[in-house]
This record gives structure tokens, sequence and C-alpha cells, in this order.
């Protein structure tokens, strides 16, 4: 009897035992369920890794080692596109500037020949006659004359007389305005002078200096 109450009570302790040890090592693995940290481990005194050249920049700069588009337009603190193209012309206008009048270039014969031909003269008047060769077909005509010495036309024949100050005005009568290319034209007139009596300058026909002599 005693050695079975022995064996009964070793039997006892092993079961305990065991049933201690298996709710020991069930602690341990529920304690053991914690979060493993980076993988693998970050050595703490290396340094940060560099960013991702993918990765959007912050604050619209490009990422380092990049060239930014030469073509891209500047942008204001706005973020709006400044844009620096010149403005376009105008489409449409046309200049104001009137074009300056023609000149005959040297060497080009002149559109007429005027001929200034004095006549009679007295101590208070006298004759002339002024004949006027075109180069072009005439409807009509207008000759101008300046006197240089105050003299003052009287009377005309063969065309229309006005005077303003020294400047004296011919016009075509019906019967002589039609002249042909290369044709003549002549009126005649008598005048006042006093003092001296110079031949007439500035010789126009139809608003066209004349070539004289």
């Amino acid at each position: 009897v005693l050695v079975s109450g022995l064996a009964l009570t070793v039997s006892l302790l092993q079961f305990g035992g065991g049933e201690a040890d298996s709710a020991t090592r069930s602690d341990a693995d529920r304690e053991a369920v914690a979060d493993p940290g980076p993988y693998p481990p970050v050595d703490p005194g290396a340094p940060p890794a560099p960013a991702s050249d993918t990765a959007s920049p912050a604050g619209g700069r490009p990422p380092a080692g990049t060239t930014p588009d030469e073509h891209a337009p500047d942008r204001s603190a706005s973020g709006a596109a400044a844009d620096t193209r010149p403005d376009p012309e105008p489409q449409g206008s046309t200049s104001a500037t009137a074009s300056p009048p023609r000149t005959a270039p040297p060497g080009e014969p002149a559109a007429c020949h005027a001929t200034y031909a004095p006549g009679n003269q007295w101590p208070d008047g006298f004759q002339a006659t002024v004949t006027v060769t075109t180069a072009e077909p005439l409807d009509t005509w207008r000759v101008a004359f300046t006197f240089r010495d105050g003299q003052r036309v009287t009377q005309m024949w063969d065309a229309e007389a006005s005077q303003q100050g020294s400047r004296v005005t011919a016009t075509a009568a019906d019967y002589n305005r039609t002249v042909p290319a290369g044709g003549k034209l002549a009126f005649g007139f008598l005048a006042s002078w006093t003092g001296k009596n110079s031949p007439p300058t500035d010789i126009t026909l139809n608003g066209r200096s004349c070539a004289t002599g």
C-alpha cells in the first residue's frame, strides 16, 4: 500500500508539471506576436535614402539633376503664365503717311518747255509772248509764272489771265484748250513795269515745272 501511494503521487506531479509548462508556453507565444519592425533592419547611423526621381517635386521645382524646359512659360507667384511674346502687329491697318511727290530722275526730259519773248517796251508798259511745248497731249492747260519786279498784267489774248501778287496764271480759251503731244500753245499779254523789267521765273504747265531757254 505504501508503494502504491508513492507511485500515485509521482504520477500526479508529472501531469501537473506538464499543464503548467503548456500554460507557460502559450503565454510566451501570445507575447511574441508583435510588430517585427522594418526588414531588413535600418541602421540608425546610415544617411537617409534619396528621393525617387519619379516623385513630383514640392513647390514646382525640378528634380535634382534635371534641366528646366527652356520653352516653358515663366509663371508668377499666382501660378499664371507670364506671356513674354511681343504684341502682334495690328491687322488690316494702313499707314497714314502720304507718299512723297514724284521727282524726275536726272536726265529725264521735262514734261514741257517754255519760251518767254519780250516785245515792245515803253516807259510804263511792255508786251510779251509765252510759248509752251508739251510732251504729253492736253485736253486743257493752265500756265503760271512769277514776276520778280512787281510787273502787273493788264491785258491778255489767247488765254484768260489772273494774278495773285507776283504770280500770274493763264488759262486756256475754249478754242485752244486741246494740244497734241509735241504740240505748242501760246498767248500774249500787256503789262506795266517800274524801274526794272526782268523776265518771269518758275514757269509751270498744269502744275509741272517747265524747262526754259
